[in-house]
């Protein structure tokens, strides 16, 4: 005769109430040294990416934008010497000479700043070139202290061709190198620190809910109704987790406002300031080379267009007028684009929009004199022209550009002192966080030992 089997007892009924509270702290232990792990690994990666835009990237690319800048700079300073007798443009010459020794700091601070790979082999190639280059330099001004005409602009469109092609396209492959890197890096832990803190919050509700468990299995089990241990472990959790997922969230915030609102409008006046340089240049070597004189004025058009274009029935003072005083969006004009169009969308800081305003005003006013260098040179007053253009009196070429230079360059400070505000906050959020992350998890693991040894000595 079969006999019918006895029913297996229930599972948990399986573990005595010692085991029971010993797979509790072990799983309170265990899930707080993840918790740990996880909040360092999120805040490393976070102080990694800000560094990364902060005291990596963005240097290298401004000091590319400088670097162009300079080099357009000294092009145009030779072009201006060219343009008179000899030795007696003192204005081009001093030119020449701050601006030499700027090339030199900036290819040191380049070379001081080296991350990627690529950098490396890209500076090398700028030092070889613009050696070349100041031979050639010197060739052109030598010929021309010669009276040798011919040779001062056969000599000059080699250095103009060299520093076109070779120089300005290494400066700018520098800024590009990386400008990918900050993008990449910025993009990337956007998306890695959303999924760290998620993960974040998820183990630490599993911590608190580890702790409420065995809260309530001591209570229903041994009647006990307060453990102030197991009641501090619960605080000390619950104000852990708000530290780590707030700093995570306002050092990625700073890192977000220093990116998208400073660097972005601080990359985008270095580059029209670079571009304006070199559209400076090839105003100047419009008067110099007659036979290239329609190739050069295209090249100078070309470099605004990426500054600013809008509607030919309008002037551009016609587009400031239309810019809101003080608006409350991002400022969009139809048919209005460019490098000073993008600095429009995204004004952000005091001060920001009218230092724009007058930058705009400031880049209108040398327009005009370029428009009247053009109108003397082509109808055969090229003294007049050359004296407007090399000119550094109120209403002259020079006296124009520097006031515009000087008004992107205040619009650029705003930003930058923003952008540095804003790494220095995202470092700030993040300082000090191993040291209390770890008190703070040890804290909790110690409490619970002190919750749980009472308990666990009953049964000894």
């Amino acid at each position: 005769m079969n006999t019918i089997p006895k029913p297996t007892p229930i599972q948990l009924n399986r573990f005595n109430t010692p085991q029971i509270l010993n797979g509790g702290l072990y799983a309170v232990w265990g899930i707080s040294l993840f918790l740990l792990l996880v909040s360092i690994f999120g805040v490393n990666a976070q102080r990694q990416a800000i560094k990364s835009v902060g005291k990596d990237a963005a240097p290298s690319i401004l000091t590319a934008q400088q670097l162009r800048d300079s080099f357009a700079d000294i092009d145009a300073s030779l072009a201006n010497e060219l343009l008179l007798k000899p030795g007696t443009n003192q204005q081009a010459l001093a030119d020449f000479e701050k601006n030499q020794k700027k090339i030199a700091d900036r290819l040191v601070a380049g070379a001081k700043n080296i991350t990627y790979p690529a950098e490396q082999e890209i500076l090398q190639t700028l030092q070889f070139k613009s050696i070349g280059y100041f031979l050639l330099l010197q060739a052109a001004r030598d010929a021309h202290q010669r009276g040798d005409k011919v040779n001062v602009l056969n000599i000059y469109r080699q250095a103009a061709q060299l520093m076109d092609k070779e120089i300005l396209a290494n400066a700018e492959a520098l800024d590009r190198v990386n400008s990918v890197e900050l993008e990449s890096t910025y993009n990337r832990q956007r998306f890695e620190n959303g999924g760290i803190m998620l993960l974040i919050a998820i183990a630490g509700l599993i911590q608190l809910g580890m702790l409420g468990a065995i809260q309530f299995f001591i209570y229903q089990r041994m009647r006990r109704v307060f453990n102030i241990y197991l009641l501090a472990a619960s605080a000390i959790a619950s104000i852990s987790i708000f530290y780590t997922l707030g700093s995570l969230t306002s050092a990625a915030s700073n890192l977000k406002v220093a990116k998208e609102d400073a660097f972005n409008s601080i990359y985008a006046l270095r580059k029209a300031r670079a571009l304006s340089y070199m559209a400076n240049a090839d105003e100047s070597r419009y008067l110099l080379d007659a036979a290239n004189a329609d190739k050069y004025e295209q090249a100078f058009q070309q470099k605004i267009d990426k500054l600013i274009v809008f509607p030919k029935n309008k002037s551009l003072k016609e587009i400031i007028n239309t810019i809101p005083v003080s608006p409350t969006d991002k400022i969009k004009i139809d048919e209005f684009s460019g490098l000073y169009a993008d600095q429009l969308s995204n004004i952000t800081f005091a001060g920001e929009l009218e230092q724009t305003v007058d930058t705009l005003k400031r880049l209108d006013e040398y327009l005009q004199v370029d428009k009247q260098i053009r109108q003397l040179y082509r109808s055969g007053k090229v003294a007049e022209a050359i004296a407007l253009c090399i000119g550094n009196n109120p209403g002259q070429s020079n006296w124009a550009f520097e006031r515009y230079k000087v008004a992107n360059e205040k619009l650029r400070l705003i930003n930058e002192k923003a952008f540095e505000e804003k790494i220095t906050a995202g470092f700030d959020n993040l300082s000090n966080f191993e040291v209390i992350a770890t008190l703070s998890i040890g804290s909790i693991g110690i409490l619970t030992l002190l919750g749980l040894r009472p308990r666990l000595r009953e049964y000894l």
